[in-house]
């Protein structure tokens, strides 16, 4: 809908989307009461959400990360270490010269670690390097009421024609953590049960928008490999318990009410796995962040008059957006390797596995998206009393509801739950794998920046004066043209001045009464 009163045109629009690598190093030296590395089998990194600090021109970025270290010992027996370190990263703020800071700056980070390399440096000590792919985009609000320049001008009698247009609004939160606790009753069994290492993940598949708040329901999936002491001269042979642990919580989001839409992830950190009386006792905290998504109208000056004025006018381009798909999709896939081909050999016992998952391409199909990624699995298996770990990469597709050639898509994959099942020759690994999705589609539009009023020629005029509109006239150019608002040209005609810019705003009207 069109409408001449003035409008506050107040926006929010995108001010930066950066994407950096972050290098990250690491020495770390395992207390004395663990075991020496003999061999290391595996690193793997958890990311906590990073918290924000703005100032300076800038936003740095920082937060805990976990390493889980899995190796054998001088013994030849697993176990197991975490170390936590940290990392950091800023994003530059300078474009946000022409917003308004002060309205409240929406930053929406994703972070995407890369492949972890990492050496045994000395009996207790290694050393970790991860790449950290980070993208960060800000969304700021901008007014875009256009300014008004000339001497003697009275803002009130300023007439302006605006254009209704929708316009995304992104609300992002801070992470909200929560502690979880259950128990795995394991089977009796002959020697006194050790946990070797616990890993577990978030997933969502309930995500919901409230008002001021995002409901979130999902379970954290533990998976706790374990062992019995055996004998002297005996070797232990490790199993795997797993349990889910459901939980519901509502994260704060300002802003957000029950008709937007909603995403959100989770991180289950500081895991701890201990034994009691038999029993495989759990406790970690989950971490959520949430963001949400929905459109709002804003209405945009396309032009100006001034009665007894001309108007020099300065027109501009700004990159609105809309909002698309924004929220949590869960899916299972399955793949399988002959063992040869991960260089097993037939004998070999399986006895765990740990995926990671990403998104390596985004393809259009139709008014669809297709999304291919990869799931890299790490094996653990044992042969002849010795252990080693195997890579095993699984393509996968999944297909979500909007064009990616007209939309832009944020997706990551914040969970991802691998079972290896041994059949024969093949080992095949089956997945379920969670994907965090919002896309938003970017519109360019062309308004009215800047107008500058210069006192005109003083036109004479009869008292009753009558115009004969051209074809493609509308209301509002013909009131432009003699200095009458359209208001008071509708009011004069007996028509509707609701929408005075469109080609339907003369419909039938053969003549108009100029007041």
């Amino acid at each position: 809908m069109e409408r001449t009163e003035e409008q506050n045109g107040r926006v929010q629009l995108e001010f930066t989307d950066k994407t950096q690598p972050v290098e990250l190093t690491a020495e770390i030296t395992l207390p004395d009461y663990r075991s020496e590395i003999s061999r290391l089998l595996w690193v793997r990194p958890t990311f906590m959400p990073p918290t924000r600090f703005q100032g300076g021109g800038k936003a740095d970025f920082s937060g805990p990360v976990r390493y889980n270290i899995l190796y054998t010992g001088p013994d030849g027996a697993l176990y197991s270490a975490e170390s936590e370190e940290g990392y950091a990263f800023s994003v530059p703020l300078e474009s946000l010269a022409g917003y308004d800071a002060a309205e409240g700056v929406e930053l929406s980070p994703e972070l995407s670690p890369d492949a972890v390399i990492s050496r045994v440096m000395g009996p207790r000590k290694l050393s970790v390097r991860c790449r950290l792919h980070v993208r960060v985009r800000g969304y700021a609000t901008k007014n875009l009421t256009p300014r008004t320049r000339g001497e003697g001008t009275d803002r009130d009698r300023i007439h302006r024609l605006c254009d209704a247009v929708e316009n995304g609004r992104l609300m992002a939160g801070e992470a909200e953590h929560m502690d979880v606790s259950d128990r795995i009753d394991v089977e009796p069994g002959e020697g006194e049960l050790r946990v070797i290492c616990a890993d577990g993940s978030v997933f969502l598949p309930d995500v919901a928008a409230l008002d001021g708040a995002v409901r979130c329901r999902g379970e954290a999936v533990v998976s706790v490999l374990l062992c019995r002491e055996a004998g002297e001269g005996e070797s232990a042979v490790p199993f795997v318990a797993t349990r889910r642990i459901p939980f519901e919580k509502e994260v704060t989001l300002e802003g957000i009410t029950p008709d937007c839409d909603a995403r959100a992830t989770g991180t289950l950190g500081e895991l701890r796995a201990t034994v009691e009386d038999g029993k495989i006792l759990l406790d970690g905290r989950v971490t959520l962040c949430a963001e949400g998504q929905t459109e709002e109208s804003v209405l945009l000056c396309r032009d100006v008059f001034l009665p007894g004025c001309r108007a020099e006018c300065q027109f501009g381009e700004e990159r609105m957006w809309r909002a698309g798909l924004c929220g949590n999709r869960n899916f299972s896939i399955s793949g399988e390797r002959p063992l040869s081909e991960l260089g097993l050999p037939a004998d070999v016992t399986v006895l765990h596995s740990l995926a990671d998952a990403e998104i390596k391409e985004k393809q259009a199909e139709g008014a669809k998206t297709a999304l291919l990624g990869e799931m890299r699995c790490h094996v653990l298996y044992r042969r002849e009393g010795e252990y080693g770990v195997a890579e095993m990469a699984v393509p996968f597709r999944t297909v979500i509801e909007g064009a990616c050639d007209d939309m832009s898509v944020d997706c990551c994959v914040p969970a991802c739950r691998v079972t290896p099942v041994r059949d024969g020759s093949v080992l095949r690994a089956d997945a379920e794998i969670q994907l965090a999705v919002r896309m938003c589609q970017k519109n360019a539009i062309r308004m009215l920046a800047e107008a500058t009023f210069v006192p005109a020629e003083p036109l004479s005029r009869a008292d009753l004066e009558i115009c004969y509109p051209a074809a493609k006239d509308t209301l509002w150019d013909v009131g432009k043209r003699y200095g009458v608002s359209p208001d008071a040209l509708a009011t004069a005609n007996g028509i509707s001045a609701e929408a005075p810019g469109s080609a339907e705003s003369l419909a039938g009207v053969r003549y108009l009464l100029i007041p």
